[in-house]
């Protein structure tokens, strides 16, 4: 059980407001968090741990009966916190201190998928947060802005949801990425002891559709590569980060992003997929070595590639950056179809296949966990493969 007292600390100044503080004490170890509450040492009683109002005058009366009230509502969350971390069993008090100031235990939905985006940011997992950000944001444009409890989340509430979405044509991708995000936050809640499950996911869409193909051909790689882009310093820096991430076997923006000197050892690139966290090694080609020399005097903290700037640290804003000027050089080359930053690895591994290297080989190229997911990206890849194939069986 925690020990909840309420305290006052005195102004060291004369003649100042003094401010009320929650004493926390559970399993013999003290935690205080300071209050917004400010009143004078007459207007408070120690003993009962009660706010005086009968002596002020009217003006402080309501001053004070708010004050009041203010922490009597607080007082009343810490101990619903309470209530539901012994549901859940053991917990400290560095715990419950940290679910109150951050106000994400309050039983509602948005400050706890906040909670967990700011996790998220704090291990790096700045990909997962950004989606769990913009699923947040599109759920609470369907809730015009107001929050739900999360024990009133259920299945009637997603399948509107998922109605809502599909009338503003977001493709089922989307719409899936979003509800995977949201079910994830929500199982969470149920681990934390914030609600009981009501599967409200059960009747909406969670899975991973076909996706149109978006790799480019060789053809497309050669031109990209040979185009003058040296009155355009921007283009063709996009255009070095996408044919640096072809050469590295697809690498992901993130991890060229992170790449720094240290990721050089004896003739290697020896990294870490944030993704997945599995070590790769990849051979330091010609041309590799070439892009890394171009650009050694223009990167900052020793990173490899001039990603990142004092002007613009943010990744996300350095993606969407980098996606902008990637359409720009489609549009100038003519493509059907846009690059992305996406293109390239998809890119790598087509070709690849088309070289008649084995999927395995591709598989533990690229990273993948296991072979299942390169065949996903395969099957959505090459259909050129398959169109081929039955014509030369046709040609028999």
């Amino acid at each position: 059980m925690t020990s909840v007292k309420i305290k006052f600390r005195k102004s060291t100044i004369k003649n100042k407001e003094g401010v009320l503080y929650f004493q926390l004490i559970h399993n013999r170890k003290a935690k205080l968090i300071t209050t917004r509450f400010r009143l004078f040492p007459y207007e408070w009683n120690s003993r009962l741990s009660v706010v005086i109002t009968e002596s002020a005058d009217q003006e402080r009366r309501v001053y004070l009966q708010n004050l009041k009230n203010g922490l009597e509502a607080e007082t009343q969350q810490i101990y619903d916190l309470i209530s539901i971390l012994e549901k859940r069993g053991e917990y400290t008090v560095e715990e419950l201190v940290e679910y109150y100031v951050n106000n994400s235990f309050n039983g509602y939905f948005f400050p706890f998928i906040k909670y967990q985006i700011r996790n998220l940011k704090s291990e790096n997992r700045t990909k997962t947060a950004s989606i769990y950000e913009t699923a947040q944001r599109s759920f609470s444009r369907f809730r015009y802005g107001e929050d739900i409890r999360i024990e009133r989340i259920d299945s009637v509430l997603m399948q509107r949801y998922e109605t809502y979405l599909k009338n503003n044509n977001i493709c089922i991708n989307s719409i899936s990425c979003y509800m995977r995000a949201l079910r994830s936050v929500y199982n969470q809640a149920v681990i934390k002891g914030l609600t009981v499950s009501k599967n409200p996911f059960k009747n909406v869409y969670t899975g991973i559709d076909k996706t149109s193909k978006r790799a480019t051909n060789e053809d497309v790689i050669v031109r990209l590569n040979k185009i003058d882009l040296s009155e355009h310093g921007n283009l063709q820096l996009a255009r070095d980060f996408f044919m640096f991430s072809f050469y590295t076997r697809g690498m992901s923006f993130i991890d060229m992003a992170n790449l720094k000197q240290n990721n050089l050892k004896n003739g290697y690139i020896v990294y870490a997929r944030s993704k997945t966290k599995q070590v790769l090694t990849i051979k330091i080609e010609k041309c590799i070595e070439k892009i890394i020399k171009h650009y050694k005097e223009t990167t900052i903290n020793n990173y490899l590639l001039p990603i990142f700037s004092t002007q613009n640290p943010d990744y996300n804003s350095n993606l969407r950056t980098y996606n902008k000027r990637l359409k720009r050089i489609s549009e100038m080359l003519d493509l059907e179809k846009p690059l992305s930053s996406y293109v390239s690895r998809h890119s790598w591994a087509t070709i690849a296949l088309r070289k008649g290297i084995s999927v395995q080989v591709i598989s533990e190229g690229m990273g993948h966990e296991n072979e299942k997911t390169t065949r996903i990206y395969l099957a959505s890849l090459d259909q050129s493969l398959i169109d081929d194939a039955n014509a030369q069986i046709i040609a028999l």
